[in-house]
This record gives C-alpha cells, sequence and structure tokens, in this order.
C-alpha cells in the first residue's frame, strides 16, 4: 500500500510540475522579430551573431521582410511582435488609424554624411540634374514609404512627382534594371549605393532624399507591440535591451560590425567594409522633438492627414 501511494504521489507531482511547465509557457512566449535584409538591420544582425539573445534567455522568431509595409501589417495581424528597422512613415499612418497600437523605443539620426540613401545614374545618361528626372523613370525601395518621400523631395527641387514614373523594385533587382535601361535613375539604398559607385559606370545625382527633408532624419524606426509589452513586459524590456546591445557593439566597433553583414546580406565582405551605417539611438535617447519635426513634416506635404503627438507613439506608460 505504501509503494502504491508513494507512485501515485510522484504521478501527481509530476503531472502538477508539467501544468506548470505548460502554464508558463502559455504566459511567457518567445518573442517574433522581422526585419528587411538591409543595412539598417545591422543591430539585430549582430544581436543573432554575437549571440545576445540566448545570453539574455530569449529564443526568438525571426522573419525576414522585403518591406515596411508587410512587416507592420502582419505585427497589426498579431503575428508579429518587435520590428527593430521599418520605415517611420507606415508606423505613423498606423499611429493614425489606430492609436496606441505600438511604442517607438529607437530612431536613425540620418544626416548627409551618414545617410543610406542616393539617387545615382548611369554615367553617360542624359540625366545631369534633378530636373532632368521629368519623363523618366525611377526605380525605388518597394512599399509607400520610399514613393512618398522621394515625391516630396522632387517637390521641394522643383520638379513634378506626376511626369516622373516610379517603379518598385527589389534590392536584387535595382542594379540588373539601370543597366538594363529599364529605369533611368535609382533612389537606393546601402549596399546597392556602394556597390554602384565603387565601379566606373555609375554616378551619384544626389546625396540622401531623407537627410535633404529632414537632418537628423528619423527616418528607420524601432517598435514593439504595445499589447505584448502590456502582457509581457519583462520579454518586451529585455527583447529591446538586446537591441540596445546591438546598437552599442555597432557604434563602438564599427568595422567588426561591418564584417557581419556578409553573413546576413547578399553583399561582399569588400562592399561590407565602405558602406555607410547610420546613427541609432539606444531606447533611452529617443528625442521626441526630432520625430514631431518629422510628423510635422509628413503633414505639411500631406502624406499625413492629421497631425500626431510624438509623445503618444513613444510613451511607456500609455
Amino acid at each position: 500500500m505504501g509503494r502504491r501511494i508513494s507512485s501515485h504521489a510522484i504521478t501527481i507531482m509530476l503531472l502538477s510540475l508539467l501544468l506548470a511547465a505548460c502554464n508558463q509557457a502559455k504566459q511567457e512566449p518567445g518573442v517574433r522579430i522581422a526585419y528587411p535584409e538591409i543595412v539598417a538591420s545591422l543591430p539585430m544582425f549582430i544581436a543573432q551573431e554575437r549571440g545576445l539573445f540566448s545570453r539574455a534567455g530569449i529564443e526568438p522568431t525571426v522573419a525576414r521582410f522585403n518591406n515596411s509595409n508587410d512587416m507592420v501589417s502582419a505585427l497589426v495581424a498579431q503575428r508579429l511582435d518587435v520590428l527593430p528597422a521599418v520605415s517611420l512613415v507606415p508606423i505613423l499612418h498606423l499611429e493614425a488609424q489606430f492609436p496606441g497600437t505600438v511604442r517607438l523605443f529607437s530612431h536613425s539620426r540620418m544626416r548627409s554624411e551618414n545617410a543610406f540613401d542616393s539617387i545615382i545614374v548611369k554615367r553617360g545618361s542624359s540625366i545631369h540634374s534633378l530636373r532632368d528626372l521629368q519623363e523618366k523613370r525611377m526605380g525605388v525601395f518597394p512599399g509607400t514609404s520610399a514613393i512618398n518621400m522621394l515625391k516630396a523631395f522632387l517637390e521641394k527641387h522643383g520638379v513634378n512627382p506626376a511626369q516622373v514614373t516610379f517603379i518598385q523594385l527589389t534590392p536584387p533587382n535595382q542594379m540588373s534594371s539601370l543597366e538594363s535601361g529599364a529605369i533611368d535613375a535609382l533612389f537606393s539604398y546601402e549596399p546597392v549605393t556602394t556597390v554602384a559607385l565603387q565601379g566606373k559606370s555609375h554616378k551619384r545625382l544626389f546625396g540622401s532624399v531623407y537627410a535633404d527633408l529632414l537632418s537628423p532624419c528619423p527616418i528607420g524606426a524601432s517598435v514593439v507591440s504595445r499589447s505584448f509589452e502590456r502582457a509581457h513586459s519583462r520579454l518586451a524590456s529585455e527583447t529591446i535591451e538586446v537591441v540596445d546591445e546591438g546598437v552599442r557593439f555597432m557604434r563602438n566597433h564599427p568595422n567588426e560590425a561591418k564584417a557581419i553583414l556578409p553573413r546576413f546580406t547578399p553583399m561582399t565582405p569588400d562592399i561590407a567594409r565602405s558602406v555607410n551605417i547610420v546613427d541609432v539611438t539606444l531606447s533611452d535617447e529617443v528625442d521626441v522633438q526630432n520625430i514631431q519635426r518629422f510628423i510635422n513634416l509628413l503633414y505639411e506635404i500631406g502624406e499625413l492627414s492629421r497631425r500626431l503627438d510624438a509623445r503618444e507613439l513613444t510613451d511607456l506608460t500609455r
């Protein structure tokens, strides 16, 4: 009888432990993260390469996307929790339509000297100035953000964007399209810009579009789902700290950070050494006034239907 009771007690204890483990798993799921395979995602590449998530006891589910719009849509559908490298433009549209969906915890501080965007053309092209872009075809990164900001930039410089044809192209197809003549100019991001300019067949028509519109420009952002943050505050905080660690390493060891790029993007070590790394804030360095100036800019050019309050987008307690 004693043995049967002991065996029964052990069984109950094991079942209780299993149930507790299942409940804990339900309460604290893994974090789902998405980012594009571009230089702006370098802090995430660093975190993965250097095992920062494992060190923090986090096992993320990582997905790669081609553009910011798709990442934002997946976050709204509750298939993602953190976007560490996303365009701020669709995030602001999301805030305008569904206030309080995300919290911004980091952003770029892009200036002309550390920008990742340029307008490039082939050498020998008939395009010598921005005004020559009228009646031409321009390749742009997929999604609405690049096109809308480029339109505002062209208008600022006296070019009617209605007279320019914009063709959305993923990075692997951009240079071949420029070479073949399928497009006449390219609004390029790193590393495509560096690849193009390292040869002798292309030239820069203009530097940073984004920094020209606002410097420093917070066009790149990192956001976390507020519903995820409320339900799993510890996990959200630890994930943000891992992203911060990636940013610190990028700042303190830029050459080592660049060397990681070929392992996560289709670029050679030679190209990686030459690309620009955009300055990015830590989570405790968010410049609310800079975000507000960007919001005001988008409102003034008609990109936003109403003027948002940057404090509501960045406030941890909301």
